[in-house]
C-alpha cells in the first residue's frame, strides 16, 4: 500500500523535475550564437571561455599561416568575413578546417586537422574567428561584409 506522503510527494517531484529539464531546454542561450543561416552551425562568441580556449588553438595550430589574430598571412584572412572555400556558413569552414583544402586551384592548399584537434577545439577556433571578425567590424577596422549596400 502507497502511503499519502509518496502519492503527494511523488508527483510532485515529477513535475518539478520536468519544469526544470523542460525550462533548461526551452530557455534561450546564455551567450550570444553566431549563424550564417537558420541551418547552419551555432557558435557561442559571446562566451570568453570557448573564444579563449579558441584563441590558444588557433595561436598553436593556425597562426603560422594565417597570421596573428586570424589577419592573414602565407593563407588568407580568417576574420575579415570572406571565406571562398567554404560559402561562408560556420559549418563550411568547421569542414574545411576539418578535412583541409586539396584543390590547388581555388589559391593554395591546408592540411586537414580533423585527426590531430578534436571537434571542440575546431568549433573553438571558428568560434575565436567569428568574434575576433566581429570586433574587427565593430571597431572599424575592417568593412562589414555583410552590410547590403
Amino acid at each position: 500500500m502507497t502511503s499519502h506522503l509518496t502519492r503527494v510527494v511523488a508527483p510532485a517531484l515529477l513535475a518539478l523535475g520536468l519544469s526544470i529539464g523542460l525550462g533548461w531546454f526551452l530557455a534561450p542561450p546564455a551567450q550570444a550564437q553566431h549563424k550564417m543561416n537558420e541551418n547552419d552551425m551555432e557558435l557561442p562568441v559571446d562566451d570568453p571561455q570557448v573564444v579563449e580556449l579558441g584563441r590558444e588553438k588557433y595561436a598553436q595550430r593556425c597562426s603560422f599561416c594565417h597570421g596573428g589574430g586570424g589577419k592573414g598571412g602565407k593563407g588568407p584572412c580568417l576574420t575579415c568575413g570572406r571565406f571562398p572555400y567554404s560559402g561562408n556558413t560556420n559549418t563550411g569552414i568547421y569542414t574545411t578546417i576539418a578535412v583541409g583544402v586539396t584543390n590547388r586551384s581555388m589559391g593554395g592548399t591546408m592540411g586537414a586537422f580533423g585527426t590531430t584537434m578534436s571537434g571542440e577545439e575546431i568549433a573553438a577556433v571558428l568560434t575565436f574567428m567569428r568574434a575576433e571578425e566581429r570586433r574587427r567590424i565593430a571597431e572599424g577596422e575592417i568593412p562589414d561584409p555583410y552590410k547590403q549596400e
